[in-house]
């Protein structure tokens, strides 16, 4: 094992006797699970730096030095190559990591490679305050017994560029496996940026997911940042609530571009939600609720929702409605009523016709209290005409009568 501090400090030789100093060293991010060196970049005095590929340097690791047969050979470093490289000192060294061990952000203090077989591999990054010290006293407080090794396998490496050049990601599925929620408090460790680049490397589903969870104004400040193709795709994943309150922060001429890529059905839903004002019943509804026509038979209405059970967020319960056109509410029914009942009998025989419902234009949080004293999953939002508009969701409730910091510290239940 080597450290990158310590072999930065190389020498750079060629059999004809000339120099060069070492200035970083390039790695593959595609290698495997252990990045590999590539290059290594070095520069002799009055000349621009540059490319010695690894496959040409014999490492002398006794004599603390690395032995190529030719510095004349080595290419100059384009500027564009250079850009889009990703180099141990310059990109990683130092950087802001997320440890997906310890669930989350700690600082790149040094880092290890191993000689394995002629090839040079970054296999961890050392968290250890020693590893600073180390580094400036350039050697002579020794090398230090004290180390916090993080294997790189745990280690989510991002250069806070969302629009760049991928940085290495070598195991988002380990990133993936976490819940959005979690994801969601590690992108509070680090920069927006960086929290940007972080939903670019996931998938759209689970980003969108990760993006309802962050804190209003972090939401704001990770989607701004991405392009416009993702943030539309993660919008139309969103929850209508919650894409709706997003769109409503964002500047006019954002928002409507915004809407405008947006799904016809998801853009007819997320419109109709901005109509109501945020502090009003119908401004924390989400309209994305399940119905069913009251005189369908169970066994019918089963087959029928079968598919649009899988889209809501909110899919506690059904509301039955004489027509689903005309959306006039009658009745609920629970899951588990549609799950277990007889499927010869009809909706409207078997449905609970006392309800309790809320008007759109009631204040936000006297609709909040009407849902948390019923002790229900949600309350229907119904227009004076009777038809179903949507419905205000235990979590939506509670979002208004804890605070803001509800969607960080408690579970989405309905999403």
């Amino acid at each position: 094992m080597v450290m990158l501090s310590d072999l930065l400090g190389y020498r750079l030789d060629d059999r004809r006797g000339a120099r060069a100093r070492l200035r970083d060293f390039a790695i593959d991010p595609e290698a495997g699970e252990y990045p590999t060196v590539t290059a290594a970049i070095a520069q002799r005095r009055g000349e621009s730096p540059r490319v010695v590929p690894w496959g040409a340097v014999s490492p002398r690791w006794g004599e603390r030095r690395l032995l190529v047969d030719d510095l004349e050979r080595a290419q100059p470093l384009d500027v564009e190559e250079q850009r889009r490289a990703v180099l141990l000192e310059r990109d990683v060294l130092d950087a802001l990591v997320l440890d997906l061990e310890q669930r989350q952000a700690a600082r790149a203090n040094d880092l290890w490679l191993r000689d394995e077989a002629g090839k040079l591999a970054l296999r961890g990054v050392d968290l250890s305050a020693w590893a600073i010290l180390r580094r400036l006293g350039r050697g002579w407080l020794g090398r230090g017994a004290e180390r916090r090794l993080l294997d790189w396998r745990q280690v989510e490496y991002l250069r806070g560029d969302p629009h760049g050049p991928a940085a290495p990601h070598h195991h988002p599925e380990r990133v993936a496996a976490l819940p959005p929620t979690q994801i969601a408090r590690l992108s509070e460790l680090i920069p927006y940026l960086h929290a940007a680049e972080l939903l670019t490397r996931l998938e759209d589903a689970l980003a969108a997911d990760v993006l309802e969870a962050m804190a209003t104004e972090r939401q704001l400040q990770v989607f701004e940042e991405l392009d416009e193709g993702l943030g539309a795709r993660l919008l139309a994943r969103m929850a209508p609530d919650v894409a709706a309150d997003l769109l409503g922060r964002l500047e006019p001429e954002q928002a409507a571009r915004c809407l405008e890529a947006l799904p016809e059905r998801r853009r007819s839903q997320v419109v109709d939600l901005l109509r109501y004002p945020d502090d009003t019943a119908g401004g924390i509804m989400t309209n994305e609720v399940v119905m069913a026509a009251g005189d369908a038979r169970l066994g019918e209405a089963r087959q029928q929702l079968a598919e649009a059970l899988v889209a809501p967020d909110f899919v506690y319960y059904v509301y039955v409605v004489d027509d689903v056109g005309q959306r006039t509410l009658r009745g609920v029914l629970s899951l588990r009523d549609l799950l277990v009942g007889d499927e010869r009998r009809r909706l409207d025989e078997l449905m609970n016709p006392v309800l309790e419902t809320l008007d759109p234009l009631a204040s936000a949080a006297r609709a909040a209290r009407k849902v948390a004293d019923a002790g229900l999953a949600a309350l229907p939002v119904v227009a004076r005409d009777g038809r179903l508009l949507g419905a205000v969701t235990f979590d939506a409730a509670m979002e208004q009568i804890a605070g803001a910091a509800w969607r960080q510290q408690a579970p989405r239940v309905f999403a």
